[in-house]
């Protein structure tokens, strides 16, 4: 789910904002008429003033907190820019026109073409320098927000470095006793299989160190020979089900992640034959790659880092701002995959 970067208002930004408004509401009839500060008229204009300022410096606050929140300012900088101006004036001449329309209905005061013009021209100004407060806030909030993010990233990535270096004992060592013991078993086609897809895994995971994404044909097939491992464990009591079609092969995910979501919901679930554990992998119609599996959750817990799920999501996130969007319901568990038309 996408974290909306705003300029969130606290007790002292609203004292000094509300503040704002009562000063430059007294001092535009001060300064723009000569009624003496006690009479009426002065007194209908310091009204008209008040409201003016009010909806143009929380409207124009609104947008601009909308507006960072849709479009970041680091990947949609020139859009962001164009709309805020666009918004901003619009929104501005309309406040000033109603302004422009009180006064002329409640105050003796009638004002000439051009002094409407420079009315509207003056607020749209106004409204830019102060508005600019606001956005720079807004940048240095997403500026921080990004920099945290990427040092989280960083952090799981140097972890997750640290247990592939860790768990590589010696590759090619493991890879010519699986050729040994391939040849001591080639006379039952079980055992055959359950190898090679031990030996494949392995393999996707040390060609796929470095990539930032791989074919969804990739990772269907790495998975495939992860299931069968499993399936060698838990029989009929494991069900899982591959239906992607062809046409979606070519989309590209990160690396491994269908067998991190498979391995997490073996790991947090009942698989018996009373309750067998199912798993649903198939694009949804808006395009999703779909893990489902049905809900039933371990009494006792395994050891568990908590960082899969969030390490997935970190990494769309990361490399091109995409969410993955997790739900759980009563009896099932979903992650919803964005798929790539190309490599990123």
């Amino acid at each position: 789910m996408k974290k909306t970067i705003e300029c969130k208002p606290g007790s002292r930004e609203q004292v000094i904002r509300w503040a704002g408004i009562i000063l430059v509401s007294l001092i535009f009839p001060l300064i723009s008429f000569e009624y003496p500060f006690y009479s009426e008229e002065f007194f209908r204009l310091f009204l008209i003033s008040v409201i003016r300022t009010a909806l143009i410096w929380n409207g124009s606050m609104w947008i601009i907190n909308y507006l960072v929140g849709k479009y970041s300012v680091f990947r949609q900088p020139a859009r962001l820019i164009i709309y805020q101006v666009l918004a901003l004036s619009v929104f501005v001449m309309i406040i000033e026109s109603g302004e422009i329309l009180a006064m002329e209905n409640f105050t003796p005061e009638r004002l000439s073409p051009r002094e409407k013009v420079e009315y509207i021209v003056m607020g749209i100004i106004i409204t830019f320098m102060i508005s600019s407060i606001y956005a720079s806030v807004s940048f240095f909030m997403e500026w921080k927000a990004n920099l945290l993010k990427a040092q989280a990233l960083e952090k799981a990535n140097l972890e997750a470095r640290y247990d592939t270096l860790r768990n590589q004992v010696n590759p090619h060592f493991l890879f010519n006793s699986l050729n040994t013991l391939l040849m001591m078993v080639a006379d039952n086609p079980e055992a055959v299989r359950y190898i090679e897809s031990i030996s494949g895994l392995m393999r996707y995971m040390l060609n796929s160190k470095g990539r930032d994404v791989v074919s969804v044909s990739e990772e269907l097939r790495v998975a495939g020979d992860y299931v069968f491992i499993q399936k060698s464990r838990f029989g009929e009591k494991l069900m899982v089900s591959f239906k992607v079609d062809e046409r979606y092969h070519s989309y590209s995910i990160p690396p491994l992640t269908l067998q991190m979501l498979i391995e997490n919901a073996v790991k947090h679930n009942v698989v018996s034959k009373d309750n067998p554990l199912i798993i649903n992998i198939y694009v949804s119609d808006d395009e999703y790659l779909v893990v489902e599996n049905n809900l039933q959750r371990k009494l006792d817990k395994e050891p568990s880092t908590g960082v899969g799920l969030e390490n997935i999501s970190s990494r769309y996130l990361h490399m091109a701002a995409r969410e993955v969007i997790i739900q759980e319901q009563e009896d099932r568990f979903i992650v919803k995959l964005p798929l790539f038309e190309k490599q990123i």
